[in-house]
């Protein structure tokens, strides 16, 4: 074999692995824009935040008793989930009568992020009426935020348990 075919076969060769590598770069900016479509239902934990059934804090910097519920949205102005579902969260306010949406952006409310324990964007808190947290999560669509409602607003999860309010 002469030398100007083992050159040949070897730009081949490179031409084929950029080829690739760039179909890898392509396809893996897909699978984000997928999981950002095709997301899981409810809100998620991510590790942070505060805890269910306590205090929120900041009772005194919000008036939580204007309505049964009020939805602590925190968004970032570099996050382009938060961007395109603050929108829809304001027509989802309007249409929720029991729910009061405050919408805290990082980049002027730091102490409220500071305060709730919250480090990701967008995350949504839901304060009753009591001040108390009762549910918490990251939520990337308006499908995870209108399953964290339905799940607040239920009768079920408002009503005292039975067990804690008797005394022996």
């Amino acid at each position: 074999m002469s030398g100007g075919v083992w050159i040949a076969s070897y730009v081949l060769l490179w031409i084929a692995v950029g080829v690739l590598g760039f179909a890898v770069v392509v396809l893996l900016r897909q699978i984000g824009v997928l999981h950002t479509r095709v997301s899981p239902m409810g809100v998620h934990f991510a590790g942070e935040g505060p805890d269910r059934d306590t205090p929120a804090p900041d009772a005194a910097a919000y008036d939580y008793t204007t309505s049964p519920f009020t939805l602590i949205a925190f968004t970032s102005p570099t996050c382009e989930i938060c961007a395109t579902l603050e929108p829809a969260l304001v027509r989802m306010a309007q249409s929720y009568r029991e729910v009061e949406l405050r919408v805290v952006s990082s980049e002027t409310h730091q102490p409220t992020f500071s305060a709730f324990k919250v480090r990701s964007t967008p995350y949504l808190v839901a304060v009753d009426q009591a001040a108390m947290v009762r549910s918490r999560g990251v939520a990337n669509t308006v499908d995870q935020v209108e399953e964290m409602l339905a799940e607040v607003l239920s009768p079920d999860q408002n009503e005292p348990d039975q067990a804690k309010t008797e005394t022996p």
